[in-house]
């Protein structure tokens, strides 16, 4: 069976967030809702920089195991440490058992 990367529990607080959008008045209104708090490990894979239109744009590419959740999609927001990650594609259902999810979070810092 799969266990996580030697860790004994999920110890990082992260909160799950979504952008429900709503037409008031003839106007779409986007607002960003707390979902769920969940407890996590998080393992920062890379940093990249590169310039875009003039300025400099740190990214960086993480993951976030957790237990499975039925809700979870691309393009949630991860509230960690202050910090919003969002969801990149699918979140994986490890060995397809609904007992972990291992979510793919990109963060873009700068001007971008």
């Amino acid at each position: 069976m799969y266990r996580p990367a030697k860790i004994s529990s999920f110890t990082t607080t992260a909160i799950q967030k979504r952008t429900e959008t709503k037409i008031v008045a003839g106007r779409t209104m986007k607002s960003v809702v707390a979902v769920a708090t969940l407890r996590g490990f998080f393992k920062q894979k890379s940093t990249g920089e590169a310039i875009v239109n003039g300025v400099r744009a740190v990214t960086e590419s993480t993951t976030f195991t957790t237990w499975w959740k039925a809700d979870f999609k691309a393009g949630d927001i991860l509230t960690i440490n202050g910090a919003d990650y969002q969801v990149i594609g699918n979140p994986e259902n490890v060995e397809m058992r609904s007992r972990y999810a291992v979510l793919i979070l990109s963060r873009v810092e700068g001007g971008a």
